[in-house]
């Protein structure tokens, strides 16, 4: 113990000092770490608000696009405002099913209202009056007298539909009816505060944020959670749809904000700790320091012999130390050249991302400060932004395991660095995603589009002799200065979705499709929802009438967005017509059509390939569909009678009672039995098929329209006007000349 005795009392002498700074270091760790903590929540509250009011942007722009399109497609809507008498009870009760109908695909709406001006007469989803005494009178009139009213939701206010309801705080939109023959017609939404309240909250931890939302008088729409009094509100925004105001705070933001006002306090008070740390260190080490100097001089008188002795014996072998301890500095040096190679590896990456983005530099001042450590391209030059896609990647990614793929990504990327190199081209590549690498080459030649795209031509067929797979090329204008480089880099990510329509395996140059006509998406609708029909009629016209929308589709090169669009709203038609079949019918959409249907589209690159697998799944389910209907009874009745019907729609006779005599049946029986296999009434069969033959004629044919009436079975062109136009959206001479329009531009 006597020999330790000194070690100890040098020991405690600094544990003071010790537990003091670390004490402090401590404190100010964690007042740093819950600073930052708390503008990481500031952060997270403004992205939940953003959250909040895309959520409800959106749902309030769905309703009224779903809304925009029952009025222009649904023909009970406008069968009522187009009405003469109000005693039309049928008509009034498909006008009030469809708003059952749309209440039932829009959660949000509470209620709604059809508005008729001609004879004064409001219909809702629970009872009819005339528009003098409807409760809501006060609010619709404004809209009443203006004309071509622009449609947007209106501010918080009360409303309840009877007397005896309690009263409800709604917002509204108000929209006007289209192609109403005489008066006016609106048509009113109504949706509960409080369903936008229960889906704003669903976001919301109470016990860490609050979101207030007012509308554009000032008043909340939501008033915020339990706890928010107290709170601190650090974000907001305001809805460029609404025009609402949404605000958000932290819950305990006030009280964190006291507690972060002592920091500078307790700051201080450490530093006025540290430096009496660094005082009593000085002293203990002068008062310590004494018995050593003592005996360093001791040892000096010492003979050269016995100081050898002394340094190079056993432990005491400093020379040892030094050398021990240069080695680990040697191995600390080399692992810190390493990270610090691997950091700038990433730093370089993140540079590329930002660049691309616009984000980085703000001058080019900034940029040239690193430029020359880190080897980074000159851009006061022009450069040319490019993307290279490797075709198939999920089939890729199956082939290969997760490391092969990164030896071929790399060898990938080097091969466009060497073949670059060997043109004396400067090229930065860095991967922007899983799939993709861009490229930012200097456009220094006289013709740098062509000198870059000679090069990556160079680099796709080395990827395709020896890589066993396939990359397509996007190539962006040229960028005269950085700041154009983020559109350039957008450019050949364009060019790239062509690869749909073009084909995989190739340079596609971003001037060579940037100037194409992309045709009427109107015209693409009709098509598809045309062949939607044919396919619940089980008419094997759908086969024609899809590949005529293939070739629109090529002859008016969409890009890939546009082409999934269109799929989409094909997958939706095809929906809706079978939701109007049997059950049965609707299950096997559900089960095997809709799936198939989305991984064909899923798994196609080319618009060759979707065109092959999602004709294989539409033939698949054309199939399934005419095997059920086989099946069931009476189909093949039926089924003789629709061609009955096709054969002799020109006969104005045709009826249901002309069709059951001739077939003997009731035409009771008759008309069950052909809504329940083709999904359609009687009524409305004849009319649609009576309208497609009419549109074939005005195509086709110059026949004047007194004579086309008549050949499909109207007596009187008016009434034959009237239905057409009120099916098709423009009179028959306005559909000829646009027919004309489009088979000359397809046939050019």
């Amino acid at each position: 113990m006597g020999r330790k005795a000194w070690f100890y009392r040098q020991l405690l002498s600094y544990m003071p000092v010790f537990f003091i700074v670390i004490s402090f270091v401590f404190f100010v760790f964690f007042q740093m770490l819950g600073e930052q903590s708390r503008q990481g929540a500031i952060q997270a509250n403004e992205t939940m608000i953003q959250q909040a009011m895309r959520s409800v942007d959106n749902s309030l722009k769905a309703i009224d696009q779903m809304l925009v399109q029952e009025l222009l497609f649904n023909p009970d809507m406008s069968g009522f405002f187009n009405q003469e008498d109000q005693d039309n009870i049928y008509l009034n009760m498909q006008a009030v099913k469809a708003m059952k109908q749309f209440k039932v695909s829009n959660p949000l709406v509470d209620s709604m209202v059809l508005v008729r001006t001609q004879d004064e007469f409001v219909l809702s989803t629970s009872s009819s009056f005339r528009l003098q005494d409807y409760a809501d009178y006060n609010f619709l009139q404004p809209y009443l007298t203006q004309v071509n009213s622009e449609a947007k939701w209106s501010a918080l206010r009360n409303y309840r539909e009877f007397s005896f309801n309690s009263m409800q705080q709604v917002v509204t939109l108000v929209r006007d009816a289209p192609f109403v023959t005489h008066g006016k017609g609106l048509i009113a939404v109504n949706i509960k505060v409080d369903a936008i309240h229960n889906m704003i909250q669903g976001m919301v931890n109470p016990e860490v944020s609050f979101i207030h939302v007012k509308d554009t008088w000032g008043r909340s729409v939501i008033a915020g959670t339990s706890g928010a009094e107290n709170g601190e509100l650090v974000s907001q925004a305001v809805s460029p749809y609404s025009g609402w105001v949404y605000e958000g705070g932290l819950t305990q933001g006030r009280v964190v904000g006291i507690v972060s006002q002592l920091y500078n306090v307790w700051f201080i008070i450490g530093l006025l700790m540290c430096m009496a740390g660094v005082a009593w260190i000085v002293f203990v080490t002068r008062r310590n320091y004494k018995p050593i100097e003592a005996i360093v001089s001791r040892i000096s008188k010492y003979s050269q012999t016995k100081t050898s002795v002394l340094l190079h014996g056993g432990k005491q072998d400093e020379f040892a130390f030094i050398e021990s301890a240069l080695e680990s500095l040697l191995e600390q040096a080399s692992s810190f050249q390493q990270q610090h190679r691997e950091d700038l590896l990433m730093r370089k990456a993140y540079l590329f991302q930002q660049l691309m983005e616009g984000q980085y530099p703000s001058h080019l001042e900034q940029w040239n400060e690193q430029r020359e450590a880190m080897g980074l391209p000159d851009l006061s030059q022009s450069q040319i932004v490019n993307v290279i896609e490797i075709d198939k990647y999920p089939l890729f990614c199956e082939q290969y395991p997760q490391q092969d793929q990164y030896l071929i990504k790399f060898a990938l990327k080097s091969v466009v660095q060497e073949i670059a190199a060997g043109q004396e081209t400067m090229l930065w590549t860095e991967w922007t995603s899983a799939s993709k690498l861009g490229v930012l080459a200097a456009a220094e030649d006289q013709d740098p589009n062509r000198h870059v795209a000679t090069m990556l031509e160079q680099a796709r067929q080395w990827v395709e002799e020896h890589l066993k797979l396939t990359i397509t090329v996007g190539i962006g204008e040229k960028a005269e200065r950085y700041t154009d480089i983020p559109e350039s880099y957008e450019q050949a990510r364009a060019a790239l979705k062509f690869k749909m329509i073009l084909g995989d395996n190739r340079i596609i140059h971003y001037a060579e499709v940037s100037g194409e006509d992309r045709g009427n998406a109107f015209d693409f609708l009709n098509l598809i929802r045309s062949m939607a029909q044919s396919f619940r009629l089980v008419n094997k016209d759908w086969q024609e009438k899809y590949s005529t929308l293939i070739h629109n589709i090529e002859q008016n090169m969409l890009d890939r967005d546009g082409v999934v669009n269109l799929a989409d709203y094909m997958m939706y038609s095809l929906g809706r017509e079978i939701s109007c079949m049997a059950k049965e019918f609707q299950e096997l959409w559900l089960t095997e059509g809709q799936p198939a249907l989305r991984n064909a589209l899923q798994s196609s690159d080319t618009l060759e390939e979707l065109e092959q697998e999602l004709g294989k799944a539409l033939s698949a389910l054309y199939d399934s569909i005419l095997a059920l209907m086989e099946g069931r009874n009476h189909a093949d009745t039926i089924q003789k009678v629709r061609l009955f019907m096709e054969q002799n729609s020109s006969n104005p006779d045709l009826s249901l009672n002309y069709l059951s005599e001739r077939f003997g049946m009731n035409w009771k029986t008759l008309s069950k039995l052909f809504r329940e296999e083709t999904g359609q009434k009687f009524v409305d069969y004849l009319i649609e098929l009576r309208m497609n033959h009419a549109r074939r004629l005005l195509e086709e044919t110059l026949l004047p329209v007194q004579d086309i009436a008549t050949e499909v079975g109207y007596s009187n062109a008016i009434s034959f006007g009237r239905m057409f136009k009120k099916l098709m959206g423009m009179s028959p001479g306005d559909y000829r000349e646009q027919a004309a329009i489009q088979q000359q531009k397809f046939g050019n």
